[in-house]
């Protein structure tokens, strides 16, 4: 009886398993990962190579590849001028890029270390 239980207990849990993962697919393209900034990038037709200069990637992105897209720290500041505080107008200076933004990784708000309260959304 107790062998009957437990070949029936595994049977049970291995049904579970396999509808929980039917339904709920884990996948390296899930809507968790989209928040990635290597996801996004991908999604507007960016190769790697279009932040990475080696292959395979090895070496954070440097902060002058980002500018060269998305412009300076005073064009930031004049794109994000509406946020209260500025993210890009820090009394720290020019923050490297990944203090806040990470390819592969979610984002985190640099500021909230010492500012508990300034709150972004971040991407």
């Amino acid at each position: 009886m107790k062998r009957h239980i437990a070949v029936m207990s595994a049977v049970l849990c291995l049904a579970l398993i396999i509808i929980c993962s039917m339904l709920y697919p884990l996948s390296p393209t899930s809507a968790q990962d989209k928040n990635f900034l290597a996801d996004r990038h991908a999604g507007k037709g960016l190769a790697c190579n279009a932040c990475h200069k080696e292959s395979p990637p090895k070496e954070k992105v440097p902060m002058e590849v980002c500018t060269s897209c998305h412009g300076d720290y005073a064009k930031l500041a004049e794109r994000t001028q509406k946020l209260d505080p500025n993210p890009h107008m820090s009394h720290e200076g020019n923050l490297a890029c990944e203090s806040c933004h990470h390819g592969h990784k979610p984002p985190e708000n640099h500021c909230q270390k010492c500012h508990a309260t300034f709150s972004f959304n971040l991407k």
